[in-house]
């Protein structure tokens, strides 16, 4: 291996390791014993590609891509690559209520009773670190431009299911730019009790039940049913800016089938969207039991397992104004 690689020029060396992925281009360096400059710039240029991809994050955009990196290409891109692997990030002074227990878990819990009073404080000016706001938006390492499909699966468990309710919701966030101004409108489903909601800049939104109370339909079953594990909730969102949300009961460690809402139609959402992403909206102040959400699937088209229906109908529920 050595030999082949002393055959080859500077730029013909860096030409090659351009097209190589880290640990290809990691191995062709332990064989080589000279002409470290080449690799450096080879490992500086996966290391600008890994802060590209990064840029599409809204966590890193916001803060900058400020995260302190070492001098040397190839352990920055090693520090890049597990931020990379990193699909949520919850803010540290959340910690009593949100808290980040893995790359892809997030446990939430109910606010303490003596800290409900600060709640008001942080929604008139009051400081941010003393509790999550009522409102608590988690985006997700997901998403994409104007023109870009995605999709997201959770799967939120808990002892008492119904005691989660609407505390937990999978959604969308659309980024539009007006006169200026960055805009942002959330889309965002609640698994258990099956509505959506639309967030509009402000408090004011709107809410629909396209799908029932998982809740309500098991006190209402004349027959008991199994008891759900958990449950699975999925959300596409397609090139045109169409989305379309769906939930299936998982029951002694089985999913079942998925029921869908039906697509919502791109021209209910901002027509000027510049970006989109995942997140995960959570309303602690109705949790009223510890609850786990899971990420258990990322990617630019749904699991086969959770594939949209191939006559799927519009969404054609009741909207309804709704004040958050």
């Amino acid at each position: 291996m050595a030999s082949l690689l002393q055959s080859f020029d500077t730029c013909t060396l860096h030409g090659v390791s351009s097209f190589l992925d880290p640990h290809s281009l990691g191995s062709i360096e332990a064989a080589a014993a000279f002409d470290h400059c080449c690799f450096a710039e080879s490992w500086k240029t996966l290391r600008m590609a890994a802060e590209q991809r990064l840029m599409c994050r809204p966590w890193w955009r916001k803060q900058g891509g400020r995260l302190a990196l070492p001098t040397n290409h190839k352990h920055a891109l090693r520090e890049l690559a597990a931020q990379l692997k990193s699909l949520v990030r919850v803010p540290d002074s959340w910690i009593d209520c949100i808290r980040k227990r893995s790359e892809t878990v997030i446990e939430i819990k109910p606010r303490l009773a003596e800290s409900v009073s600060t709640v008001g404080g942080v929604h008139q000016g009051g400081t941010e670190d003393i509790a999550p706001p009522a409102i608590a938006t988690v985006p997700l390492s997901i998403g994409g431009g104007r023109w870009d499909t995605f999709a997201v699966g959770v799967q939120l468990a808990s002892k008492c299911l119904g005691c989660v309710g609407e505390a937990c919701l999978l959604g969308a966030d659309f980024m539009t730019v007006r006169q200026g101004q960055e805009q942002v409108f959330t889309v965002c489903f609640s698994p258990m009790s099956g509505r959506v909601f639309v967030k509009f800049p402000g408090n004011l939104g709107l809410v629909a039940h396209p799908l029932p109370n998982l809740v309500a339909a098991a006190d209402a079953a004349e027959v008991e049913s199994p008891e759900m594990d958990a449950v699975e909730a999925f959300m596409f969102v397609s090139a045109s800016g169409s989305i379309s949300f769906g939930r299936r009961r998982i029951v002694g460690g089985e999913g079942g089938n998925v029921e869908w809402s039906g697509e919502l139609p791109q021209e209910f959402l901002p027509p000027l969207a510049v970006e989109k992403n995942a997140s995960l909206t959570f309303q602690i102040d109705k949790l009223m039991e510890k609850a786990q959400i899971s990420i258990t699937w990322a990617g630019q088209m749904l699991p086969i397992s959770a594939a949209l229906p191939t006559s799927q109908h519009t969404f054609d529920s009741v909207w309804q104004n709704h004040e958050w």
